[in-house]
């Protein structure tokens, strides 16, 4: 009952983020038309890339150290301030890279060279609310986490109706609305942090190391994951077009709503399942099982209702964006498999065997490249969804073999006790 509270709560939080993102969605699109969509898929790919390689896996590695407390029970504080340091040397590297190779950049992938200073700053912007969440998330207060992201969510709402709406600042306006509200939300995120007391002057060299440690083997996991989301978007422009890849952003939009439950449920799930590992009892491992069940079944409906309630989605937006039902079941099927994936990804990070998961990434990113350039070839815009589809099937499999290697479950414990009786 304490996972499906909880998991009931985060639901809302992100319901409400991704209804209120919905509403703008399409005002926005209306308004900037296609092309001008295509060009924000590529602002959000690219900051999709790097920002992984500056945050850094901050919020895991705090996740982790909060539940296993290697340092010791009264350097949680400590731990936590040492590890913010990370993401800041990562960011100036980022911000002289990007001012000295940005143009560069720019040119091949079709994108005008102003946004590349921006990007290091958009994806730092990230780190504080994220970290904040987690906090909430391992201290189960979801009703903080609910109250401080949709809070942050209405922000970017109200912000993107003004810029873009209101001001006509094109795409431009978008950017600056996601930017504006995670500036503003990262003060309050400082001040909420600094009263909690987890930011302290007491940082340690020994915790900063441990982060990078915990961090490196994730970080081309977490590339492999925005190559997904990046790759597809490249192969349009290139092979296709950016009217194309407009209405394909729609598509993956509305398609991307299971991403909700697998947020939401992630956010519930990671807690409760470290203390099911905790206590490694038999009656833990069945409880484990029965949830991981009831989570896969729980991605399959998600699935399978998104890509029934898509066409009514879709009338809000202009007769050139209709062409983006055909991608919705297949992005919407893969955002399933991301979560079969996360329920079995979470024991690969408990355990700290995040080398599996860089083995996992490269084999995503080699699969998802070839299978890019193949089915965008041989069957169109639509060949970019499947190739994402099955990229996350075969990232779930090599989690699952691998998770069971680590930690093994008794998943037909049921049968056995059917044979007994």
């Amino acid at each position: 009952m304490k996972l499906l509270k909880s998991l009931s709560l985060y639901t809302i939080s992100g319901l409400s983020s991704k209804a209120a993102g919905f509403l703008i969605l399409p005002l926005v699109a209306n308004e900037i038309g296609k092309e001008n969509m295509g060009i924000l898929g590529l602002i959000y790919s690219i900051t999709g890339v790097v920002a992984p390689l500056i945050i850094l896996s901050v919020g895991q590695a705090i996740s982790v150290e909060y539940y296993r407390r290697e340092h010791g029970e009264n350097t949680f504080s400590s731990y936590f301030s040492s590890v913010l340091i990370n993401p800041l040397i990562s960011f100036g590297i980022f911000v002289l890279l990007f001012l000295i190779f940005g143009k560069y950049l720019a040119a091949a992938i079709q994108l005008d060279p102003k946004w590349m200073p921006v990007i290091p700053f958009y994806c730092l912007a990230i780190l504080i609310p994220s970290v904040v969440s987690v906090i909430y998330q391992v201290t189960n207060q979801p009703v903080k986490h609910l109250t401080f992201n949709v809070g942050m969510t209405l922000l970017e709402m109200v912000l993107a109706i003004l810029f873009v709406l209101a001001l006509k600042w094109n795409y431009d306006g978008r950017v600056w609305s996601i930017v504006g509200s995670k500036m503003v939300f990262t003060g309050i995120g400082l001040y909420l942090l600094y009263r909690s007391g987890l930011l302290t002057r007491q940082v340690s060299k020994v915790y900063q190391h441990d982060a990078w440690k915990f961090a490196l083997p994730l970080i081309p996991y977490y590339v492999a994951a925005s190559v997904v989301n990046f790759s597809d978007r490249i192969f349009i422009g290139w092979m296709e077009n950016v009217g194309d890849l407009g209405v394909y952003e729609i598509g993956y939009k509305i398609g991307s709503v299971v991403l909700i439950l697998q947020a939401a449920f992630s956010l519930a799930w990671v807690p409760f399942l470290y203390e099911l590992i905790k206590r490694d009892t038999e009656q833990a491992r069945r409880k484990i099982v029965l949830y991981t069940y009831a989570g896969m079944a729980g991605f399959v409906m998600a699935t399978l209702g998104v890509t029934l309630l898509a066409p009514v989605a879709l009338y809000l937006f202009k007769p050139e964006y209709q062409g983006g039902l055909v991608y919705v079941f297949w992005v919407a099927l893969a955002y399933g498999f991301l979560g079969w994936y996360s329920l079995r990804a979470s024991f690969i990070l408990y355990f700290k065997k995040n080398i599996y998961l860089t083995y996992i990434a490269i084999i995503k990113i080699i699969v998802n490249l070839a299978l890019n350039y193949f089915l965008i070839k041989y069957f169109g815009v639509v060949g970019a969804a499947y190739a994402t589809a099955i990229s996350f099937l075969i990232e779930f499999i090599l989690a699952h073999v691998v998770s069971e290697h680590i930690y093994p479950l008794p998943w037909f414990y049921f049968l056995k006790n059917k044979k007994n009786i």
